[in-house]
């Protein structure tokens, strides 16, 4: 095998001889030792292989007995180089493509989030972007399990998360829902503290030593339940100190700000001509636009689709191009009455409190008044709850 690769990488050919001493020839070239291979006769002499340099040897040989020789075919890499040696620039062409594929292998151009629609993916994308991971970070920098603690930290809602690296793209897949409780077998220790200033109003102690009681007013910070437990001996001195995770559950009574207003006068978008569109070209934080036509005013609304270049599923490149489509507007001022600016803010005011009971918040009591000031509709006041306020903090 090894003897087939060297024969291609230096070259070989297949020749005929003819004429009528070819026994004379072969015995010339047996003698002198040199090689050939694959001996065939033929209706004129023999056909055989020999090597490139040896070609040029035999030609004494050939003077010696009268013999003439033909070259049937060439084979190997220098017969193949010079064929193609018009197409060197192509072939250059070609090594650095993939020298720079697989330079580009090595960073990461591509970020995703799958997971839960109350964490928006786009923000935790950007977040990631800005903080941890630039696109064109080096995949060996990069620490998936660093990742996904820092993300836990980030991000309260998230109950379970997993970030993988695939051809040149981090995908982060996510779980929200309530923190999984901390199993006592960890060996975590720590304090059930008020996350904010309350009124408690409910109050479940199911391990370790409540601080606060039904009725008392806390500051964010302050210990509600503690992991410390003293054992006192019978002069009431105490004998010995334990340290657990406090647990229980801790309800207080908050509340919110709400500040909002929608004035009577203000401009509407009116919409003109056709959208206008446009294709930028990108080469990671470069881009170059063709052409850019021109549209009738200077106010105009931007849609921007991305189109980045992929080679597999998830080997992305940081080339490609965007679509940008730009919708020229004027702007028209529009008058509306007292009662629509009503209907408008009290609108927002519910979705304010339908958000408020699907986090799981009790409303007490809805102190937000909506009065006419001015050329505007203000709404103000407190939301009054119930909600849980406290939080397991570890011991240092």
């Amino acid at each position: 095998m090894l003897l087939k690769i060297l024969r291609y990488i230096f070259g070989y050919v297949r020749v005929e001889i003819i004429g009528f001493a070819p026994e004379r020839l072969m015995n010339l070239l047996i003698k002198d030792e040199i090689v050939i291979w694959d001996v065939v006769e033929t209706d004129y002499g023999y056909s055989f292989f020999i090597g490139r340099k040896n070609l040029l040897i035999i030609k004494t040989y050939l003077q010696k007995t009268n013999m003439k020789i033909k070259v049937v075919s060439r084979v190997g890499l220098p017969y193949f180089f010079r064929k193609n040696r018009r197409r060197v620039t192509f072939a250059i062409g070609c090594v650095i493509f993939v020298v720079l594929i697989y330079s580009l292998s090595l960073f990461v151009w591509e970020i995703k989030v799958t997971g839960e629609d109350h964490i928006v993916a786009e923000e935790m994308i950007k977040h990631i972007e800005k903080k941890y991971i630039p696109l064109g970070t080096l995949k060996s920098n990069i620490d998936c399990s660093k990742l996904e603690a820092s993300l836990r930290k980030d991000f309260d809602d998230i109950s379970w998360i997993s970030c993988e690296l695939k051809g040149t793209g981090l995908t982060v897949n996510l779980e929200e829902g309530m923190q999984p409780e901390i199993s006592e077998k960890q060996d975590v220790t720590g304090d059930v503290v008020a996350v904010k200033n309350a009124n408690i109003t409910k109050m479940i102690t199911r391990q370790g030593t409540p601080v606060a009681k039904v009725n008392d007013k806390v500051k964010k910070g302050d210990i509600l339940i503690s992991g410390t437990i003293y054992i006192y001996d019978d002069n009431n001195e105490v004998m010995e100190t334990n340290y657990i995770a406090a647990d229980g559950d801790v309800y207080g009574k908050t509340s919110y700000k709400y500040n909002d207003y929608v004035d009577f006068n203000y401009y509407e978008k009116e919409y003109i001509d056709q959208p206008v569109k446009h294709i930028t070209l990108f080469f990671m934080d470069y881009c170059l636009t063709p052409y850019m036509p021109r549209i009738s005013s200077e106010k105009y609304d931007t849609y921007t689709q991305l189109h980045k270049l992929r080679i597999f599923e998830n080997f992305y490149l940081p080339i490609g191009y965007k679509i940008i489509t730009r919708k020229p507007y004027n702007l028209k001022k529009t008058v509306r009455d007292e009662q629509t600016a009503t209907d408008m803010l009290n609108d927002r005011l519910n979705k304010k409190i339908i958000e408020f009971q699907e986090n799981g918040l009790e409303i007490i009591k809805n102190g937000v008044t909506i009065e006419k000031v001015g050329d505007r509709v203000e709404a103000n006041g407190k939301i009054i709850v119930v909600e849980p306020i406290g939080k397991l903090v570890k011991h240092n």
